[in-house]
């Protein structure tokens, strides 16, 4: 699809549960292509971009850099992936999962590390599904652009967002997220959840 020239983004996602949007019972993951990039992704890459020109770096990867050194947000990683709660969560138990090595693309991914991101994949929502009850989710691929390869600036990534609260007033009024639960303790406790 990356290859097809109609198309200027792709998204690829799940939904698991009613609470996340859940059209069919059984599970599954969908991808969707576009004539366009969405300005959320425009937006997305604007603030990689703005970072990488102050700070001549990857935003990404100086967050995963970040989140490794400090170590308390950091739930696992793995030879080539590091999944952490980011600091500034939007939604309680928000996960991250990026490539330790810097890749725009998504599509990109050598079949090895599509195997290892199966296996990251499997045991971050298996601590999902046992710390907190199952709950519904949403997943969802951030790549650069169709025809934007090798960025410097963007690093693709997978965001889970638990459905274990609703938005309320403030939320749909404000465009403004509330989290009830701190980063460092949602990743404590997915870290040290299946121990008890």
């Amino acid at each position: 699809l990356a290859r097809d020239d109609r198309f200027e983004s792709i998204v690829l996602f799940k939904n698991n549960g009613p609470n996340a949007g859940t059209s069919l019972r059984h599970p599954h993951s969908q991808i969707v292509a576009m004539p366009v990039t969405p300005r959320t992704v425009r937006d997305r890459l604007e603030i990689a971009s703005a970072h990488f020109d102050e700070k001549g770096s990857c935003l990404y990867c100086d967050m995963i850099a970040a989140e490794k050194q400090e170590g308390e947000r950091v739930i696992q990683e793995s030879d080539n992936f590091v999944v952490f709660t980011p600091f500034a969560s939007r939604v309680p138990f928000e996960t991250w999962v990026l490539p330790k090595k810097h890749s725009s693309n998504f599509e990109t991914i050598p079949v090895e590390l599509c195997r290892e991101l199966a296996g990251v994949m499997q045991a971050i929502l298996q601590k999902l599904h046992r710390t907190l009850n199952n709950p519904d989710f949403n997943y969802a691929i951030f790549s650069a652009p169709c025809k934007e390869h090798g960025l410097e600036y963007f690093h693709w990534n997978l965001k889970i967002f638990p459905r274990v609260t609703s938005q309320a007033g403030f939320e749909v009024g404000s465009g403004m997220m509330i989290n009830t639960v701190v980063p460092e303790a949602a990743a404590k406790y997915l870290r040290e959840g299946e121990k008890k």
